[in-house]
């Protein structure tokens, strides 16, 4: 046995993540059993938070259903500064209790397991947890995973340090960890799995995968086969049309991409501390985030939050393009918005339900002019969540299965394909930094 390491607090030497198995067959067993238990507890974690998450934002379009019938004005007035005050509420934890814990947690996650350090977990489960709620339920455009992804990995480094025997045990684990969150936001263990690999660890070694499989799988299970919760979304009868329409959702991908440029760009700006936002003061600064998306959340009651509901409205079949293309422009600048105000929140959700919108949009123009060719305008629509997905994150595998997992769309993997190169294509030749990156060099 090898001595264990040192945790928080305490002299850290620096670590590196091991690639392969230690040579003993019990160590190596041992972890494999960490994982799975990584992946229980994970799965168990995000169950719970995604059930509360049904709840909270159930009760906000109760409250604001129930406040609309108060005299003019003021059952939107206090249902804006119940909102503002969400959002100020959960900005005012992560400051005071775990500053990590800020915003999607993965560029954090990544620092530590791509570098040498040790991780500072203080508080972060709980505030990303508490927290989260409280700003998901307010109906801030942030997403469930990045709380997720986060307490995954708070779940893998702590047991990993409980295990203790095998040298720097705790950095698979807290790899693994992240990705059973993400495959337990999503209900998409496949593309939890190839996050760890594609987006957080960029690259493939026998450790990293057998561990985050089996974290992902073990939380599916539980998922799955113990609370009985299916695939995100229902979609119709969705036809990719003719081969020869691939350049079609080419074309779309690459325009896709300069959007995910744009939206990056916002986002970034928002977050730049010589900008407008900056130098506002935290509390007035959640506050007044908080109050405007108050205000669409009123009369737009199921076009705030994540995207979930938007999404599933789409993949309906229903709206129109002048709709889609509001809906999408609103939460295009309240995202962004959405993530300054420094609660816990992901980026990942977000972006799907805005690739969706545009997508949905695209396809039914075409449709209407190329109906051989674009047979089903959802396609595009699909297509169009894993393309926003590239264009910001730069992870189209990861876009591409977890999008499929979520719909069941496998015949539109080739379509998917396409749009994805050209959503990737055109940050790259832009020079334009993955979202995460960028936000990763602002720590």
């Amino acid at each position: 046995m090898i001595e264990a390491q040192p945790g928080p607090g305490d002299g850290k030497p620096p670590v590196t993540l091991p690639e392969d198995f230690p040579p003993g067959l019990k160590d190596s067993l041992l972890l494999v059993a960490g994982a799975v238990l990584v992946g229980g507890l994970t799965g168990l974690t995000g169950v719970a938070f995604l059930y509360a998450l049904q709840f909270g934002n159930a009760g906000r379009i109760r409250i604001a259903g129930f406040l609309s019938d108060w005299p003019a004005g003021a059952g939107l007035g206090l249902f804006i500064v119940g909102v503002a005050s969400c959002a100020a509420l959960a900005s005012w934890m992560v400051r005071r209790f775990a500053a990590k814990a800020a915003g999607s947690g993965v560029p954090y996650v990544e620092k530590i397991l791509r570098g040498p350090e040790h991780p500072d977990h203080r508080n972060v489960f709980l505030v990303k947890f508490v927290g989260g709620f409280i700003a998901l339920s307010s109906g801030l455009i942030l997403g469930r995973e990045g709380p997720l992804v986060q307490m995954g990995a708070v779940i893998g480094e702590r047991v990993g340090r409980w295990l203790g025997g095998v040298r720097n045990v705790w950095k698979p684990l807290m790899a693994a960890g992240a990705g059973a969150g993400l495959a337990t936001a999503f209900n998409a263990p496949v593309g939890g799995t190839i996050f760890i690999l594609e987006e957080v660890l960029r690259k493939v070694t026998p450790l990293s995968f057998v561990l985050a499989a089996a974290a992902a799988a073990t939380s599916a299970l539980l998922q799955r086969g113990v609370f009985g919760m299916g695939q995100d979304f229902t979609v119709p009868g969705v036809a990719a049309g003719p081969t020869w329409n691939l350049p079609l959702y080419l074309i779309f991908g690459l325009l896709v991409g300069f959007l995910g440029v744009l939206y990056n760009k916002i986002l970034l700006g928002f977050l730049a501390s010589g900008g407008f936002l900056q130098r506002i003061p935290p509390m007035p600064r959640s506050l007044f985030i908080g109050a405007m998306v108050g205000m669409v959340a009123w009369y737009l009651p199921r076009d705030a939050g994540g995207g979930d509901d938007v999404t599933a409205f789409i993949l309906s079949g229903r709206g129109g393009v002048v709709l889609l293309l509001a809906v999408a422009l609103a939460r295009f600048f309240l995202g962004p918005l959405s993530y300054a105000a420094g609660t816990p929140g992901g980026l990942f959700a977000p972006v799907v339900a805005l690739g969706a919108l545009t997508g949905a949009a695209a396809g039914i123009g075409l449709h209407s002019m190329l109906p051989q060719a674009v047979p089903s305008p959802l396609a595009f629509a699909v297509a169009g969540m894993a393309a926003f997905f590239t264009a910001t994150i730069r992870a189209p595998l990861t876009g591409i299965v977890i999008c499929l997992e979520m719909t069941g769309c496998y015949e539109l993997f080739l379509p998917m394909l396409a749009t994805c190169l050209g959503a990737y294509l055109t940050p790259t030749l832009m020079r334009s930094e993955p979202i995460y990156d960028a936000l990763a060099g602002r720590r």
